[in-house]
């Protein structure tokens, strides 16, 4: 029986003039367009276009002049690029619990991290959208804005090109052209702005921060680096751009089939759907062997991982920061509940059936 895997890259073919252009390494006019159209589709000004979506939150901590000693807050429960693009600034993580149901930061502890002294040279918050679902971005704004802080929405592939920033304004938002990082599958990562001034120096950092003078003169007028995304990925997102809300809706649409089988199990909980929802992952909560169900799963050829692994249980920062595996217990929690399992745009109904019925024997016959 085939393998359903976790997750699986739209299969699009490429538009073929845009082949060729990056064929002949026309990089530069493939780049223009790509961010000219993510830029409308997203509802800002400017959109930045670099090889993968951890670097584009490397090059937005860049343009906004991370240094050594600086604070950001971010989710304890997050991707683990997160966590290593601040600390590669020699900045430090303030770490917060999250939301036991959402699994996004809790904003109601955001505010006592605010207010807490030790909480100064701190820049902002990164919101990681765990799964792709939505937050209270207005109320995440003013908590932030009111003490002159950036605030970062990190969504890698959460809502692809769908979701319009317009009526929510974060300073910096990261996203991808698909949802989860495969080292196999073309990919973008984005960086979505209204400052021009973030957007300018993020543009300039992204090509070791050469300023040409002439087309074969260039100055280097301070350190950059490599973020470029390469022609052939650009051409395969500019393809893929007209199919991404199309695969969104295919996503909600599997995800209610689960929820509507998942709803009827004893040991298997769904998703909370609070705000709006992309499922670029569907997460699911056992009640007991988290693992035990996990390889059950796999044993009958379907994929399941789980999303994430709290960066506080991790070995560099409980010896960096002395960290406790009790001091979130929200997080701590989840994880030994947590199981991601397949969802894509491209995955076929009779596979929705599979799962769905694997998982539905799984909670009626184990020895619980």
């Amino acid at each position: 029986m085939d393998r359903i895997a976790l997750y699986r890259p739209p299969l699009i073919s490429i538009d073929k003039n845009l082949l060729n252009l990056s064929l002949r390494g026309d990089q530069k006019k493939l780049l223009e367009e790509f961010e000219a159209k993510a830029a409308r589709k997203l509802g800002v000004p400017y959109a930045i276009a670099v090889a993968n979506p951890v670097l584009a939150m490397h090059l937005a901590l860049y343009a906004l002049d991370m240094k050594r000693g600086d604070k950001m807050i971010a989710t304890v429960n997050a991707h683990p690029g997160i966590g290593q693009t601040i600390r590669q600034f020699d900045s430090k993580l303030i770490f917060c619990d999250i939301e036991s149901d959402t699994f996004n930061i809790s904003l109601d502890l955001i505010e006592p991290l605010l207010e807490d002294t030790r909480s100064q040279k701190v820049r902002g918050v990164i919101c990681s959208l765990a799964a792709g679902q939505a937050d209270d971005f207005k109320r995440l704004y003013s908590m932030t804005r009111k003490r002159g802080m950036v605030t970062i929405v990190e969504g890698f592939g959460a809502y692809g090109l769908e979701m319009s920033l317009a009526d929510k304004e974060p300073d910096l938002y990261i996203t991808s052209i698909v949802p989860l990082e495969l080292p196999a599958a073309a990919n973008i990562g984005i960086i979505a702005t209204f400052s021009k001034k973030l957007r300018d120096r993020a543009v300039l950092i992204r090509n070791y921060a050469l300023n040409y003078t002439a087309s074969y003169i260039y100055d280097m007028v301070e350190v950059g680096c490599a973020y470029m995304p390469s022609a052939i990925d650009l051409a395969y997102a500019i393809s893929l751009m007209p199919c991404v809300e199309k695969a969104i809706t295919r996503r909600r649409v599997i995800a209610r089939r689960y929820d509507r089988a998942f709803a009827q199990l004893k040991h298997v909980t769904p998703p909370v759907k609070k705000y709006a929802h992309s499922y670029c992952a569907y997460i699911v909560k056992i009640d007991k062997n988290r693992d035990g169900f996990a390889k059950s799963l796999i044993d009958r050829g379907i994929e399941a991982e789980v999303n994430y692994i709290p960066l506080h249980l991790m070995s560099y920062y409980r010896s960096k920061y002395a960290i406790k595996i009790t001091d979130f217990p929200r997080a701590l929690a989840n994880y030994h509940s947590i199981l991601s399992i397949p969802i894509y745009s491209d995955m076929k109904d009779k596979e929705v059936s599979r799962v769905i019925d694997a998982i539905s024997e799984i909670d009626r016959s184990r020895v619980w």
